[in-house]
C-alpha cells in the first residue's frame, strides 16, 4: 500500500486506531518540518538533509516518496516566493528610475515640452512663453529661444538666448526652474519696467499713473537725458501727449523718421477715457525666429509670421489688421499661461487681458507711447519731435 493510499483511508476513516495514530504522527512530524524550515535564518539543500525516518512504514520506502514530495513542494514555494519578490523590487527600481521622474515633472511647469516642430526646428514650452511674455511686457529684451536641460523631478536648467544686439554684446541669461519656480542668475530678464516708466496720467482723457514720472518733471527728465554718457545705449520709454491710431502712429514714425522697437497700448473706457494702469504692448520692428504653436487658435502669435505679410519689408510696415489679430491672439495666449505669469512674476489678471483684447479688436489698437533702443543723441533728437511729451530711459543690460 502506498503512503497516498494510506492518507486517503485516514481521510475516509477507514484505519483501524493503531494505524491511525502512526498517520496523525507522521503529519505532526511533517508540520514541525516545514515550521522548522520557514523560521530557520538559512534554508539548507533539501536534496543535502539528512532526514531520519522513524516510522512505522520506514520498511516499506514510502516515508521517504513523501518526504521527497513534501521537500520539492517547499523548495518550489520559496522560489515562487524569491521570483515574486525580485520581481516587486525590480519594479520598484525601474519606476524610481525611469517613470517617476516623469511622474513628479508632469505635476510642475515643464519648459522642456515640445509644442511641435517649424521647419524641422522643435519649439518648446517657454520658448513661446517668453516669446510672448518678453514681447508684452519687456520692451527691450525680447527673447524667442529657451535652451532646456532636464535633471528630473520637476527640476531644469534653462539657457534664455539673446535674439540680436545693438551694441555687439550678447549675454544670454542662465537660470533654472525647480518645481514651478524660476531663478535666474542674472536679474532684470523678466522684470517689468518701472510703473511710472511712462506718465500717461498727464495726457488728455488718458487714466493712468498719477505721480511724478519715473525721471521726475518733464524739465527734469530732459535734463537727466543730457547728461547720460555718449557710447552706450539705453532703453528709451516716449511718452505721447495724445492716444494715436496705429495708422496715426505708424504715419507719424514715417514723418519723423522714428523706428520703434515697441509700442505702449492703452484700454478704451464706455465713458470715452482710456485706461493705461498696466505697461502692455507689442514689437512694432524686430528680428524673430520661427516657432511651433497653434495658429488656429492664436493667429500671428509669433512676430516672424507676420513678417511674412510684408512684401517689401524694407519700406513696408504690417498692416493693422495683421498687428491687431497678433496682440489679441498674445493676451488671450498669455491669459492661458497662468502657470508662466506666476513664475515670471507677473500679477496682471486673466481679466485684463480678456478685456483689452475685446477692446482691441473692437476699436484697434490705442497707442500712447512707445520704446526704443538708442544712444543719447537719437533719445535726445526724439525729445524734441512734435508730439513727445516725456521720455524715461534705463540702462541696456
Amino acid at each position: 500500500m502506498t503512503y497516498k493510499e494510506l492518507l486517503e483511508l485516514y481521510k475516509s476513516g477507514e484505519l483501524d486506531k493503531e494505524q491511525r495514530e502512526k498517520v496523525e504522527k507522521e503529519i505532526e512530524k511533517q508540520e514541525a518540518i516545514s515550521e522548522y524550515l520557514f523560521e530557520a535564518e538559512g534554508i539548507p539543500e533539501f536534496s543535502d538533509m539528512d532526514i531520519q525516518t522513524d516510522s512505522a512504514f520506514a520498511e516499506s520506502g514510502d516515508d521517504k516518496k513523501f518526504m521527497k514530495m513534501i521537500n520539492k513542494s517547499i523548495r518550489r514555494a520559496f522560489i515562487k516566493l524569491g521570483v515574486a519578490v525580485g520581481v516587486v523590487v525590480l519594479a520598484v527600481v525601474l519606476i524610481t528610475v525611469t517613470a517617476l521622474p516623469y511622474i513628479v515633472d508632469a505635476c510642475y511647469y515643464n519648459p522642456a515640452k515640445v509644442l511641435g516642430e517649424y521647419n524641422g526646428i522643435e519649439t518648446n514650452q517657454m520658448s513661446l512663453d517668453t516669446a510672448v511674455y518678453t514681447e508684452l511686457f519687456t520692451p527691450g529684451y525680447y527673447r524667442t529661444k529657451v535652451i532646456v536641460d532636464r535633471e528630473g523631478y520637476g527640476n531644469y536648467d534653462i539657457r534664455i538666448m539673446q535674439n540680436f544686439s545693438v551694441n555687439s554684446q550678447f549675454r544670454d541669461v542662465y537660470g533654472t526652474v525647480e518645481k514651478g519656480n524660476l531663478n535666474l542668475y542674472t536679474d532684470g530678464l523678466f522684470k517689468l519696467p518701472t510703473s511710472n516708466a511712462f506718465v500717461a496720467g498727464e495726457i488728455k482723457n488718458v487714466i493712468g499713473h498719477g505721480g511724478a514720472g519715473a525721471a521726475g518733471s518733464a524739465e527734469n527728465a530732459l535734463e537727466k537725458l543730457k547728461e547720460l554718457d555718449d557710447t552706450d545705449y539705453y532703453v528709451g520709454y516716449i511718452t505721447l501727449d495724445k492716444v494715436m491710431t496705429y495708422d496715426e502712429f505708424v504715419a507719424w514714425c514715417e514723418a519723423h523718421g522714428v523706428n520703434p522697437e515697441w509700442c505702449a497700448v492703452c484700454c478704451s473706457q464706455e465713458s470715452g477715457d482710456y485706461s493705461a494702469q498696466d505697461i502692455i504692448g507689442f514689437m512694432y520692428h524686430s528680428g524673430a525666429s520661427q516657432m511651433a504653436y497653434d495658429d488656429e487658435k492664436y493667429p500671428y502669435l509669433n512676430y516672424f509670421d507676420m513678417i511674412e505679410t510684408v512684401e517689401d519689408y524694407s519700406e513696408d510696415t504690417i498692416s493693422a489688421d495683421v498687428m491687431e489679430t497678433h496682440m489679441v491672439s498674445m493676451l488671450r495666449y498669455m491669459a492661458e499661461r497662468e502657470d508662466f505669469r506666476e513664475m515670471a512674476g507677473c500679477v496682471i489678471s486673466e481679466h485684463y487681458f480678456e478685456q483689452l483684447a475685446r477692446d482691441i479688436e473692437e476699436n484697434g489698437l490705442s497707442i500712447y507711447g512707445f520704446a526704443v533702443v538708442a544712444q543719447r543723441a537719437d533719445l535726445l533728437e526724439i525729445s524734441q519731435m512734435e508730439n513727445v511729451y516725456y521720455i524715461y530711459t534705463s540702462p541696456l543690460i
